[in-house]
């Protein structure tokens, strides 16, 4: 007559045996319905940035402070004249954005009205600033010359 341990391992064998080899359910996505023949699926365009690359300096220095990490500042206006950038300052600011004057290379003065780190996110503001300020449809991306 066999051993009980013999019997209890031979049983724990099977225990483990069975319980191992039970089908998984196994979960397939479903296909995407693929476009009727003959239509072409169109991607809604977004439409180019205007882009200048140049070198800058900040007429604050406070806002020296807080942009001079970001490499990517969107430009509502250009000016030649600083006093004419500071009346476009105070006219922005009375529409509730905050603007920062930056004086370019060539000596014209980029009013910005954000600056940041990341390409796709200025250029997705900047189409949004030209989608729903009409009065700003000539918005463009100043990308910082080091």
């Amino acid at each position: 007559m066999p051993d009980s341990r013999f019997i209890l391992l031979l049983s724990l064998i099977f225990a483990i045996a069975v319980s191992g080899c039970r089908a998984k359910e196994m979960v397939i996505p479903e296909a995407p319905t693929p476009a009727p023949r003959g239509t072409i699926e169109v991607q809604p365009e977004i439409p180019p940035v205007p882009t200048r690359e140049e070198r800058f300096t900040f007429v604050s220095p406070d806002d020296q402070v807080i942009h001079e990490a970001n490499q990517f500042f969107i430009i509502l206006g250009s000016f030649q004249v600083l006093r004419n950038a500071n009346l476009f300052v105070e006219t922005l600011s009375a529409r509730g954005f905050e603007s920062v004057i930056l004086v370019s290379e060539t000596g014209m003065h980029r009013v910005s009205i954000g600056s940041f780190t990341d390409e796709s996110v200025a250029r997705t503001r900047v189409n949004h600033i030209r989608t729903n300020y009409p009065e700003h449809q000539d918005a463009w991306l100043l990308i910082r010359r080091r």
